[in-house]
């Protein structure tokens, strides 16, 4: 018996993975791509006549459309927050790209509205349908490494030279605001346990030009007794191989694990040459796909998400924290009041 697809909009390309999750909309036989809405009308024109579908410089004008059932929010970070509650009062399903917001009181009250509108809302945590991250939570689950005792993770970008990513109105900070979710939202995971107290150094910036800091390392105590660390940077050159890293070393009482998600080949990568010619290429699995798949499949078995808005109210907590640790220069304990 065949499905019917649901028709999903994208709200913005700021985000540079709303161009992946759109071809993913296009490929998936169980969705169906209806519209764009962007506030750079440019942008927004151009990525309509891309995927050949409607284009939109309101947004709630928009959601007015009976025929839309769900929409992904890929805007700055700033904008998630009244777009998603937008959404959800307009009874449509909402996939929001991470952090999901920048205070905690926007993404209470995003959850909050999902759940009065009876709608799904998920946060964009790809890296749970990396196979090779998932791998990891099997091990951990069948005990294979024994007690889990400490977890290593890396999350390092090429550098920023522009963009809303380095205008803090716009995206709530730097490498901090961008980097801490994704390993956050593993170790989580990975731990079933949430953080107890974060500590956060700010180091001095690679690119002193920049508002927002582009490197940083923090510490995190899970209420369980596992020690974590996340080394997150806008450091990498312009020719590394790919966007970034996600790496972690998993330690256990009896092993260990670890995952570097991207790496699969070697690649020579020369600072004075920000023209290589030789690109990297995925060739694994594809997480944005997987992610955007499993979202449909949740509207339709009417089940919750992998990554749900809580999940994205933790991270942004630990990264709310990180922030108020650094300036505070101490280890501060969780919850925030």
């Amino acid at each position: 018996m065949e499905t019917k697809p649901v028709n999903v909009a994208i709200l913005s390309f700021a985000h540079f993975h709303a161009y992946s999750y759109a071809r993913a909309l296009k490929e998936l036989p169980s969705a169906r791509l209806s519209a764009v809405f962007d506030d750079d009308k440019e942008r927004g024109f151009q990525a309509a006549k891309r995927y050949g579908v409607d284009f939109y410089e309101d947004y709630e004008r928009l959601l007015k459309r009976e025929d839309i059932e769900a929409v992904v929010i890929a805007s700055e970070n700033a904008k998630h927050a009244r777009m998603t509650i937008a959404a959800a009062e307009a009874g449509k399903h909402v996939l929001v790209e991470k952090p999901m917001a920048i205070s905690l009181k926007d993404a209470d009250e995003m959850i909050r509205a999902s759940r009065k509108a009876g709608v799904k809302l998920q946060v964009c945590y790809v890296m749970r349908y990396s196979r090779p991250a998932i791998i990891v939570k099997e091990i951990l689950d069948r005990g294979t490494i024994g007690k889990l005792r400490a977890i290593v993770g890396t999350n390092r970008l090429r550098h920023f030279q522009g963009d809303w990513f380095v205008r803090p109105e716009l995206s709530g900070g730097g490498a901090i605001m961008d980097h801490t979710v994704h390993l956050a939202d593993l170790m989580r995971w990975y731990t079933g346990s949430e953080v107890e107290t974060v500590y956060t150094e700010i180091g001095t910036n690679v690119d002193r030009s920049l508002r927002v800091e582009d490197c940083f390392l923090t510490l995190l105590d899970f209420r369980n007794g596992v020690k974590a660390t996340i080394d997150g940077s806008w450091s990498r050159p312009e020719s590394f191989y790919t966007w970034g890293d996600v790496t972690l070393e998993v330690l256990g009482s009896e092993g260990a694990v670890l995952l570097d998600a991207f790496r699969q080949v070697a690649y020579l990568c020369l600072s004075g040459e920000p023209k290589n010619p030789y690109q990297w290429h995925q060739w694994g699995c594809d997480v944005d796909k997987e992610m955007v798949r499993d979202f449909l499949s949740c509207i339709r078995e009417d089940r919750e998400p992998r990554a749900t808005g809580y999940d994205g109210r933790q991270g942004t907590e630990i990264t709310l924290a990180s922030y108020e640790s650094a300036k505070a220069g101490r280890p501060l304990k969780l919850p925030l009041v």
